[in-house]
C-alpha cells in the first residue's frame, strides 16, 4: 500500500502529542526529542492553561475543516517528553488542567516514576498509559540506553507490577506498550510478555534515522520482527519510517507545532500556537491527515505495508 492509496478514516479520537520537556531519566540512543534545552512552557501555569484554552476551542468546541474531514468524537492529549513525569506536580496539574478542558488524557512514559509510587497519581486522572518497553534483558536494555546512571531499568515483571498498579487506580485506563524496533531487539520474542499482559493496543515502531545511526534496520528486519509476532491475540500495530512521517499532532516544549518532514533531517515548527492561534499555527506545519487515521487501525489494515 503506498501513501497515494490511503484515505482518511473516521476516527473515534483525535490525539494531540504535547513533547512538554525534553529532560529525562534515560538516555535511549534512538531519541528525537532533543529542542537544545529550550525555554519550556509548563514553566508558566497561565501559558499552559491559555494552551490548552486554544487547543480546547479548535479542535473540540470549534467546527473546524480537520474535525469535519476525520469525523472524531474526542480529544485526547498525550503527554511525552522526555520523561514528563520527573516534572512531578506540574505534570499532574497539566493533566488536571486538560481534564476541566475536555480533554481525555495519556501519558507516555519509561514507567521508572511509577514504580515503587515514586509520583502519586490521583485517582481516574489518566484514562490511556503508553508504556516504552524495548526488550526483556537487562543488557540490551542497557546497550539501546534504556536505564538510567544509576543503571536501573524497568524490566518485563516491574512493567507487570506498574500495570497491575495502574489498572487499580485509574478506572477504565487503557494501556499500550511501545516497543521501538532496532538492531539490539530486532531478533527478540515478545509474545509471551505481550499475550500475558494483554495491553489494549501494543505499538511496534521502526528506529527513526533521528539517533545513533548504529541502531538502524533495514525494513527486511522490522517486516521479520513484525512476521515473528503476527497474531490476532496480541493487538500489534506497526509503524514503519513513512507511517510515521507527517502523520502526528505534536507540539514541542515551547508550545509551537512541529512535524518531521520527508527526505529533510530535522523539523519543521509553527509559529508558537499561544502567538497566533491554532488555526494559523496548523497551516505552517505538514499533517496528513489520511496517514494520521490509518495509524489507528491494526496490522490486518496494511499498516506494515505502507
Amino acid at each position: 500500500m503506498t501513501i497515494n492509496n490511503i484515505k482518511a478514516n473516521k476516527i473515534k479520537e483525535l490525539v494531540i502529542n504535547w513533547h512538554i520537556t525534553e529532560a529525562c531519566n534515560y538516555k535511549c540512543n534512538y531519541c528525537f526529542a532533543k529542542w537544545g534545552k529550550p525555554n519550556e512552557l509548563h514553566r508558566s501555569l497561565s501559558a499552559v492553561d491559555k494552551l490548552l484554552s486554544n487547543l480546547s476551542e479548535y479542535f473540540i468546541r470549534s467546527d473546524s475543516s480537520l474535525k469535519a474531514k476525520l469525523k472524531y468524537d474526542e480529544v485526547r492529549i498525550n503527554i511525552a517528553g522526555g520523561e514528563p513525569m520527573m516534572l512531578g506536580d506540574t505534570f499532574l496539574n497539566i493533566l488536571r488542567l486538560a481534564k476541566k478542558k475536555g480533554f481525555k488524557t495519556s501519558v507516555i512514559t519509561n514507567g521508572h516514576y511509577l514504580l515503587n509510587n515514586k509520583i502519586n497519581l490521583p485517582e481516574n486522572i489518566l484514562d490511556m498509559v503508553g508504556i516504552s518497553f524495548d526488550s526483556q534483558n537487562y543488557a540490551t536494555r542497557q546497550l539501546i540506553g534504556r536505564a538510567d546512571r544509576k543503571g536501573n531499568s524497568l524490566g518485563a515483571d516491574d512493567l507487570k507490577v506498574v500495570l497491575m498498579e495502574l489498572t487499580r487506580t485509574q478506572k477504565g485506563i487503557k494501556t499500550k506498550i511501545n516497543t521501538v524496533v532496532n538492531i539490539h531487539n530486532w531478533q527478540e520474542n515478545f509474545t509471551e510478555l505481550i499475550s500475558e499482559i494483554k495491553p489494549d493496543k501494543w505499538k511496534v515502531l521502526h528506529v527513526m534515522p533521528y539517533g545513533s545511526d548504529e541502531l538502524l534496520i533495514s525494513d527486511e528486519q522490522f517486516n521479520s520482527f513484525i512476521e515473528k509476532h503476527r497474531n490476532e491475540s496480541l493487538s500489534i500495530y506497526a509503524e514503519s519510517n513513512l507511517a510515521m512521517t507527517e502523520s502526528y499532532l505534536m507540539i514541542d516544549p515551547k508550545g509551537c507545532f512541529y512535524q518531521n518532514v520527508s527526505n529533510i533531517s530535522g523539523y519543521k515548527y509553527s509559529e508558537a500556537i499561544n502567538d497566533v492561534g491554532v488555526e494559523v499555527a496548523l497551516k505552517q506545519v505538514n499533517f496528513n491527515q489520511a496517514v494520521f487515521s490509518a495509524r489507528y487501525f491494526p496490522i490486518e489494515a496494511s499498516l506494515c505495508e505502507i
